[in-house]
Order: C-alpha cells, then sequence, then structure tokens
C-alpha cells in the first residue's frame, strides 16, 4: 500500500509598524515543516537604507552551511519513531521541539499532514499563551529564548512500488520575503532494526549532512539554507 507524502507548514502572523502600511505574513514549515520567524535581524535589513543589496539572500536553492557563530538560527528538533505497526499501517509518532522561534506577539503554528491525529502540546517556555485548534497551535506573546515541544502521531512512512519502504519529511524551509535564512534542523529516527535495514537517504550524505547510524536509529544534525526535503528508504529484512 503506498501512503500519501504529507505537506505541512507553519505560519507566523506579525503585524509591522503602521508607517510600513503592509501586514506580513511569515510561514514556518517544523517535521515537516516550512519555517519562517520574524526576527529583529530581519526588520533591520527590511529598514536598512541600501535596499538594493540582496546579494546575501538565498532564493531557494539547497545549500549546507556551517553553524553561524554570531546568532541562533531557529531550531527545529525532530524525533520520529517507527514501531512494527508502521509498517503496515504507515503511521509513526513525532515528537518535535521548536528554539529561537524569535519575539512575535502571535503565531500560528498549523500543520497540513493529510493523516495526523492526537496532537498534543508537551511544554512551552517563554511563551505566554498556547491553544490547540484542531492541527493548528495558537501562541501569543512568544519572547526571546522560547521553546515549544508539541507530540503527535502522522502518517509518513509510506511502501514504494519496489516494496521498499520510505519516511518522507519536509519541507524545511525559513523564508522572508523572496529570501531563505539559516535553519537548524536535528532529526532522530527509532526503526526495528530486527524488520528493517536502512538503505539510502536523500540528500545522499555529504559535508555539512552527515548521518550518524546507531542500533536502531538514524541521527543527522544540519545547518542549511533554501529548501530541504528528506527521504529515509528501508527494506525489509528476509524480504
Amino acid at each position: 500500500m503506498i501512503y500519501m507524502k504529507p505537506n505541512y507548514f507553519f505560519t507566523v502572523i506579525k503585524k509591522l509598524t503602521p508607517d510600513m502600511l503592509i501586514k506580513l505574513f511569515l510561514l514556518i514549515n517544523i517535521i515537516s515543516t516550512q519555517a519562517l520567524a520574524y526576527t529583529q535581524e530581519q526588520e533591520r535589513w527590511l529598514n536598512a537604507e541600501d535596499d538594493n543589496d540582496v546579494s546575501h539572500v538565498n532564493e531557494g536553492q539547497l545549500v549546507f552551511i556551517e553553524p553561524p557563530s554570531d546568532k541562533n538560527p531557529l531550531h527545529s528538533i525532530n524525533q520520529l519513531t517507527i514501531d512494527k505497526n508502521s509498517i503496515d499501517n504507515g503511521w509513526v509518532k513525532l515528537q518535535q521541539c521548536y528554539k529561537h522561534l524569535g519575539i512575535l506577539e502571535q503565531v500560528e503554528i498549523t500543520y497540513k499532514y493529510q493523516f495526523m491525529k492526537r496532537l498534543t502540546l508537551v511544554s512551552k517556555n517563554n511563551i505566554g499563551k498556547a491553544r490547540i485548534k484542531k492541527q493548528s497551535i495558537e501562541l501569543s506573546n512568544v519572547k526571546k529564548d522560547s521553546e515549544l515541544c508539541i507530540s503527535a502521531d502522522v502518517r509518513i512512512f509510506y511502501q514504494n512500488p519496489d516494496r521498499s519502504f520510505s519516511l518522507i519529511n519536509g519541507p524545511f524551509h525559513r523564508r522572508f520575503l523572496d529570501g531563505y535564512y539559516p535553519y537548524h534542523l536535528t532529526l532522530k529516527i527509532n526503526y526495528p532494526e530486527d524488520l528493517l535495514f536502512f538503505k539510502n537517504s536523500i540528500p545522499k550524505p555529504q559535508k555539512g549532512f552527515l548521518i550518524q547510524r546507531k542500533a536502531s536509529q538514524i541521527l543527522f544534525d544540519t545547518y542549511f539554507e533554501g529548501i530541504l526535503n528528506t527521504e529515509m528508504r528501508f527494506i525489509l529484512k528476509n524480504n
């Protein structure tokens, strides 16, 4: 059986000052996730005198980068757990935390998975209020060094025509206007090693995207700009 691939996004809404005469909608994409955060640095960039200097802006191409030394970009920490039942029904356990959301008056995190259930708020720090509404979490009074953690069940593990299995995650990106900015992603995947064999990944391992393999676990920690989609492919043992 082939399961539908997910697509979810993370929407941030913030009103700018009246003199700017615009309402800017920011989109944050967290586990699978488009991610945007409005920061003070970006506000300074908006108000800069030289509006023509866009040489530093990434326009969407995926580039793995070194960890920024002068700032803390949005950090999405994800843990996905595949079990025996996942092979039959495609459901996996998701635990996800966000750090460095930025200073925002209102934030709405909306998950656009085709199949999602049991969305639960696990914890929050430096966030005034948090409320779950269907597949969204509404936040208010988000302060510096904020952190939000959730859990859910998502159907993102599907069988391919060649009888291999794929775990699809993404797209991850942090977009502001027409540019893409640094994003820090940590992903840990737990799987039943007695049933599944990890075959390969998309993207392939490379500088800035190195996969660590342990017993029943895959882990990577990466910094990038642009848009990142990941696919981890498995095959059944004794198939």
